[in-house]
């Protein structure tokens, strides 16, 4: 019965921790910064000049920063941007920095002294290890943003080429340009495509779409549907071929939900930090008063025993010194 009491009270305990951390940390909701972080690529690398992206992105939407100082997001982050906001797109500012390649972050293992900093440098807490013990980056949740290389004081941490990651790209970027150096003649909408598909979808306008970049109309029409048959090619007059354009949008759809599923999960991993952060600063400050509170406590017991003390030494000298009384005659 002690040990079933025991338990309630701690998940009660932890309970109450949960409902106070939900009430002290909760954000007021920006439903326009909210949209912009979504488009942002999570990186939490500060380049652009606040801690992370949702800071940037409150930023954004305040009209503090602009939409172009985003280096990891490039030119497709500025241009979504733009489309949100209703702005003209701008160049990247390089005061920012440049784009680069995916790079993840790797400890050169014979190196490592084990001395922790780079620890709290990662804003997504990539990075396990502990003092004096070798570390290492979980690179399926390194954003790439750099910022633990130059709090290792023996440089033994270096960024390499996600070369997952830009492979994909690379295949991609191939396979869109193989598409479009193909010769072929203007679609003339004839149609012939639609009877042939055997998963009844309408090739002509899914080529539209993914020809011009439309990739989420292309989705509403059922692109993931097409099974790459080459029926449409075969009947097409202008030798289109359909089916390249189809792979190649499907390709680029799954890159850019393989990209959101990661900002995502970097977003998570971010704030989950910054609430462990502002925990333990809560913790650490209650320690604080505690000592505070204690050492005060302990001070005022020291005062009155000296206090203590003084009256009972007085009391004994003022005996010591009593005055002789008179001698009788």
């Amino acid at each position: 019965m002690l040990a079933i009491i025991t338990i309630s009270f701690i998940f009660a305990l932890f309970g109450l921790i949960l409902g106070y951390s939900a009430h002290r940390f909760t954000v007021p909701g920006d439903p326009i910064a909210d949209s912009i972080d979504v488009l942002l690529p999570q990186t939490q690398c500060a380049q652009c000049g606040y801690p992370g992206c949702r800071p940037y992105a409150s930023a954004i939407a305040a009209g503090e920063a602009g939409i172009n100082q985003c280096p990891p997001g490039g030119d497709e982050c500025i241009l979504a941007l733009s489309e949100l906001l209703g702005v003209e797109p701008l160049p990247l500012n390089e005061d920012y920095g440049q784009r680069q390649v995916n790079h993840v972050a790797v400890v050169v293992e014979k190196d490592c002294i084990g001395c922790a900093l780079c620890i709290p440098a990662c804003p997504v807490d990539a990075i396990i290890g502990a003092p004096r013990q070798m570390h290492t980056v979980i690179q399926t949740e390194c954003t790439g943003c750099d910022l633990c290389a130059p709090a290792c004081p023996v440089d033994c941490i270096v960024m390499i080429p996600n070369e997952a990651v830009e492979a994909g790209k690379m295949i991609n970027s191939l396979s869109v340009t193989t598409s479009t150096e193909q010769q072929h003649l203007p679609c003339i909408r004839c149609g012939e495509c639609e009877p042939v598909c055997p998963v009844n979808l309408l090739p002509q306008q899914l080529f539209w779409y993914c020809r011009s970049g439309a990739l989420e109309k292309a989705k509403d029409f059922a692109l993931q549907s097409c099974i790459e048959c080459g029926r449409c090619d075969a009947v097409c007059p202008s030798q289109i071929p359909l089916a390249h354009y189809f792979h190649s949008a499907k390709s680029e759809i799954a890159i850019k939900q393989q990209d959101k599923e990661e900002a995502d999960r970097a977003r998570t991993r971010y704030l989950a930090r910054q609430t462990r952060i502002e925990l333990e600063y809560i913790d650490r400050m209650a320690q604080i008063e505690q000592k505070k509170n204690a050492s005060a406590k302990m001070r005022s017991q020291e005062i009155s025993k000296s206090i203590a003390r003084v009256k009972t030494r007085r009391q004994a000298n003022h005996s010591n010194h009593s005055p002789i009384p008179p001698h009788q005659g």
